[in-house]
């Protein structure tokens, strides 16, 4: 868990520079009012295969409010 832009940039270059490869494969998109999510199967160095559901949030002004990753199903 990160708060802040600052933190969640950092988080982010973390993952992706650690890693040799990662694929991300968009499996459902949802939408609502001020937020969409995604259900997301992301393999990790061609072996590691993780399945999450990002949800982002927006603000009035259509900037993000939150962005929120949960881990998914195993099948």
């Amino acid at each position: 868990s990160v708060v802040g832009k600052e933190a969640a940039l950092a988080e982010t270059e973390k993952n992706f520079s650690s890693a040799r490869s990662i694929e991300i494969e968009v499996l459902r998109t949802y939408e609502a009012a001020e937020s969409v999510a995604g259900e997301l199967r992301i393999i990790v160095n061609e072996t590691d295969v993780l399945y999450v559901v990002d949800v982002v949030t927006f603000n009035r002004d259509g900037k993000i409010e939150s962005i929120r990753a949960y881990i998914g199903r195993g099948d």
